[in-house]
């Protein structure tokens, strides 16, 4: 595929600008040209038969004699006039060129005669008169002439003129396209510098600012900006969570390789070593636990998940995971099931880890012999979850963050879970269409909503 030739923005807008301007002035000028010369000439034609209207005046014939009085004008304006007998033989005048003398009269037209490289309009009067018996005769005829020369040098000076207003136009018009294009490049130029700076100095803190009056530029710093943000965004995440991986993991190695290094110096008898090896493997589990978390939080960021929606009745899954929850519940917790059939079109696999998530964070942060409700019902064609847990509840600022990453509300590194539960929860959702959203208050509970459309 032919790649196209790069140019400059403030170029490619100058020579389109200045080429269409151009192309504007030519077919100005032109059209100037066409129609004055047609104007001119219809104008003349008017004026060239309206001179000799009046003359028959000053032009008598008597006993086939004709007379011409002394007030005839034979040349005015350009116009040249002569008088010619009923032959069309010259009578009185002078022809500008002798060749027209061949030329036989043709009254009531306006003829366009070439003599060599000259071109005459021609005009023939007729002059009329009566007889005794009251029939009429011609007797004698009005030539007028003139050189369409001179007739050209009023229209040259138009089309002259013209032709300078249209270069004057596209000097006008370069000037504009360099002013407005360079208006147009420099922000678009910030734009970019700022860019390429961002990525020299890898500081995705700064931003792109633009306060001209382009709507279409300051859409593009916006988004530049939001990207920017999302980017910042990612990148501290991103660092969060390798900490986060790292805090995670080194935990339950430094317990293993600490207990291994324990047993080899100082276990002598068969108690202490299965003590020894029932710990490492509870470190090892909890690894994998979060190791299996990670990796199935990547494949849902990266739709590595097949994902199989059929038609299943919600409340079947909501009682098979509260029934395996009460299996593992060492906090006496009374799970209050109030649930509706509600169908809806879900993958079963996803649908149940979230809602397990859910309902093992509300186990995980509620006092022990405490209650925890969970309710299913329809609502306005999806099926909502509501789980209620009355533990310690979290602050505005705890919620903010509920959903991210490896964050837990209570700080601490020695509590149950890794902080991932509620992402994929999240990230689940979102595959759904659906929504998680959560109510709480501190030392009061919170309460998560999961909202699945019926159909997808």
């Amino acid at each position: 595929m032919r790649r196209m030739k790069k140019m400059s923005i403030a170029r490619y807008i100058s020579m389109h600008f200045i080429g269409i301007t151009f192309a504007a002035a030519v077919l100005m000028a032109l059209f100037i040209t066409y129609f004055s010369n047609v104007a001119i000439e219809s104008d003349f034609k008017k004026q060239i038969r309206k001179e000799s209207r009046y003359d028959y005046i000053n032009i008598k014939e008597k006993k086939g004699e004709i007379r011409v009085s002394d007030d005839f004008v034979y040349e005015d304006e350009g116009i040249v006039k002569v008088i010619l007998d009923a032959e069309g033989n010259l009578v009185k005048g002078t022809y500008p060129d002798e060749r027209l003398e061949k030329l036989k009269p043709r009254p009531k037209m306006v003829r366009e005669v070439r003599c060599g490289r000259v071109k005459y309009y021609i005009y023939d009067r007729s002059i009329i008169k009566g007889d005794e018996n009251g029939n009429s005769r011609v007797v004698a005829y009005i030539r007028s002439m003139v050189n369409r020369g001179n007739l050209s040098s009023g229209y040259r000076t138009l089309k002259y003129a013209s032709y300078i207003c249209a270069a004057a136009i596209v000097l006008i018009a370069t000037v504009l396209a360099s002013v407005f294009s360079r208006r147009i490049v420099v922000p678009l130029r910030q734009i970019c510098d700022t860019s390429e700076k961002i990525g020299l100095e890898k500081d995705l803190s700064k931003r792109i600012e633009y306060d001209g009056m382009f709507r279409e530029i300051e859409i593009l710093a916006q988004a530049n900006n939001r990207m920017l943000d999302r980017l910042e965004e990612m990148f501290e995440k991103q660092k969060q969570f390798s900490s986060d991986v790292t805090h995670e993991l080194r935990t339950p190695v430094a317990v293993i390789m600490a207990q291994c290094q324990y047993a080899r110096k100082h276990i002598n008898n068969k108690e202490e070593f299965d003590e020894a090896i029932s710990l490492i493997e509870r470190q090892v589990k909890k690894t994998n636990d979060i190791i299996s978390q990670i990796l199935q939080l990547a494949r849902l960021d990266q739709d590595r998940i097949r994902i199989d929606f059929e038609y299943v009745d919600v409340k079947d899954i909501v009682e098979e995971v509260c029934d395996n929850e009460k299996l593992h519940d060492e906090k006496n917790i009374d799970l209050r099931l109030s649930l509706e059939n509600a169908e809806a079109r879900v993958d079963v696999g996803l649908i149940m880890a979230a809602i397990r998530n859910v309902i093992n964070n509300a186990l995980k942060y509620s006092y022990e012999n405490s209650v925890v409700d969970v309710v299913l019902k329809k609502r306005d064609g999806a099926v909502e979850l509501m789980v209620r847990d009355y533990g310690r509840g979290m602050s505005e600022e705890e919620k903010k963050h509920i959903f991210d990453r490896f964050y837990r509300a209570d700080k601490a590194r020695n509590s149950e879970g890794f902080g991932l539960g509620l992402s994929i929860t999240a990230r689940i959702m979102e595959i759904h269409s659906g929504t998680i959203t959560v109510e709480s208050e501190e030392k009061k509970g919170s309460t998560f909503y999961l909202t699945i459309p019926e159909r997808i």
